[in-house]
């Protein structure tokens, strides 16, 4: 009161660089009795509000603050701002404290959605959630199949899918992860072991868990199972606590899975359940499973075929699929497994021939084919398993020669040859396996002596030929011929030297007697048909 508001703004505009004039003069009451929001002013100075000039080198009338007005004290309920930039200021920090606030909210809307747990899996889905993580693990899973099932956005869109009931269990289920409502899922866990534990349900809702024999369905809360082992380093069955699969335990604790800890991560890195009833087809989602060394499904009742996606198993070293009823020819993305050393597939109706690309698995230590429909010859690339220590091809009308590359798997110890409808002579290269102790082949269509060769198996411990001789049906063979060589001295480590029911003829030599391991043998001939 008592100054003119041009008089009150001097200071300031001086401050700015502005020189006032005559002309900014103005009559301040009569602009604002004509302004718009009706603001009136009285005789002797401003209205309600009223700005005031603040020198910015004086702090002391520097108030931060906004003050109650009070229509009584006119003087007290001016709001002081220092300058233009500090109202900018302000401004912006009141916007950016109600951005975080309505932020928050969100946020807390966002996370707090609750979702029924039951006691126990379900195996039919309920209707899918609609949240936005529920889309968001949905994209991740088919994301993560690209490349392995393309389909999966139509299979998770079947809600009789083992792929959507998978993912209905683990949300509407599924308390693993610390939490009962599953759309937290991708805000509290990793990546990788959602879609670990994702898998493994997969494969149990495939292969229909709950029919298993034991272990694939949990009856109570525990999720705990008892399960009869027998202990080869006992000698007799033990009794062992796992869990069950689809329980709420951790999935490394589910029965028959051995994951590899390295700190904070736990994968998967072999899965063996025998003789538990498991049927369905092979597997593929396995191949997500990034550690996983060791495969061991045997006595079951896998079906179908193995498919070719087998070659995204790309740390697999032993896969054994042994008595199972699959069918078809072995893929040739089989043996892109460069990692493998254990190949057991016998028990199947596998058929067609086995591939000359069999030569590119040079790690293999083992290689089971038996009791398959699997024909043709053995291709000569099977020399080029260096390493290969036990070879069974037996019990399949495998056909031809044996090939003289046999003679290059200097590390074998065991190899099966038997009931198949291999003919011709025994390759004298036989000899170059040194370390040869068991040698198995009755039931072939061999023919001709024993090869000179045959001798120098000086670690050979059984010898089974028997029953070799062949006239009902093709190819008809009179088995092996001709007379034991002396040599035989050589072979001190016999045990069993069984070769009845073949063509040899002459005396044993004096040297046969002499061998000191030998306990079993077994050498009469059948008469050739003189008709």
């Amino acid at each position: 009161p008592g100054k003119t508001t041009s008089d009150k703004f001097e200071g300031s505009f001086e401050n700015e660089g502005y020189t006032k004039t005559e002309d900014d003069d103005v009559d301040t009451n009569s602009q604002l009795s004509d302004h718009p929001g009706g603001i009136e002013v009285g005789d002797g100075g401003p209205g309600l509000v009223e700005a005031v000039a603040v020198d910015p080198e004086s702090d002391d009338e520097y108030i931060p603050a906004a003050v109650e007005f009070d229509p009584d004290d006119k003087g007290k309920s001016v709001v002081y701002l220092k300058d233009s930039r500090t109202r900018k200021y302000g401004i912006a920090a009141v916007c950016i404290l109600v951005a975080l606030v309505v932020g928050l909210s969100v946020g807390l809307t966002r996370t707090n959605v609750e979702v029924e747990v039951t006691d126990s899996p379900s195996m039919t889905p309920s209707a899918a959630p609609t949240s936005v993580l529920f889309s968001e693990v949905s994209n991740f899973i088919i994301t993560s199949f690209e490349g392995l099932m393309d389909d999966m956005d139509s299979l998770l869109d079947d809600d009789t899918s083992p792929q959507a009931q998978a993912l209905d269990w683990l949300f509407t289920v599924d308390t693993f992860f610390g939490s009962d409502n599953g759309r937290q899922l991708l805000e509290n866990i990793d990546e990788n072991r959602l879609l670990q534990r994702y898998v493994l349900a997969v494969f149990a809702f495939a292969t229909e868990s709950k029919f298993w024999s034991f272990c694939g369905f949990p009856t109570d809360n525990t999720g705990l199972c008892l399960v009869d082992l027998f202990d080869p380093s006992q000698g007799s069955i033990i009794e062992e606590v796992s869990s069950h699969w689809l329980s709420q335990n951790d999935e490394c604790s589910w029965f028959g899975v051995t994951c590899f800890e390295d700190g904070s991560s736990k994968n998967v890195q072999q899965i063996f359940m025998e003789n538990n009833d498991i049927a369905g087809t092979f597997p593929v989602e396995f191949a997500l499973l990034p550690e996983l060394a060791l495969l061991d499904i045997p006595g079951n009742r896998l079906s179908g075929t193995l498919p070719p996606e087998i070659s995204e198993f790309r740390s697999l070293e032993e896969l054994r699929i042994p008595n199972n009823e699959m069918t078809g020819e072995l893929p040739d993305e089989l043996f892109d497994l460069g990692s493998l050393v254990t190949l057991t597939i016998g028990g199947n109706d596998f058929s067609g021939t086995l591939s000359t690309k069999i030569g590119q698995l040079t790690g293999l230590l083992g290689l089971f084919i038996f009791d398959t429909l699997m024909d043709g010859p053995i291709p000569s690339e099977i020399g080029e398993l260096r390493f290969l220590n036990g070879l069974f091809l037996e019990n399949s009308p495998f056909s031809g020669t044996l090939p003289t590359e046999i003679g290059k798997l200097t590390q074998l110890t065991t190899f099966h040859n038997s009931n198949t409808i291999i003919t011709g002579e025994i390759p004298n290269e036989i000899g170059n396996l040194e370390n040869l102790e068991i040698l198995i082949i009755p039931g072939s269509r061999y023919s001709g002596p024993l090869p000179p060769n045959f001798y120098n198996l000086d670690r050979l411990t059984d010898f089974f030929a028997n029953d070799i001789q062949n006239n009902d049906t093709a190819p008809v063979t009179t088995g092996l011929s001709g007379t034991i060589s002396a040599d035989i001295s050589k072979m001190t480590n016999l045990q069993i030297f069984l070769i009845h029911g073949n063509s040899f003829t002459g005396e044993l030599p004096d040297e046969f007697g002499d061998l000191p391991n030998l306990g079993e043998y077994c050498i009469w001939s059948v008469v050739p048909h003189l008709y």
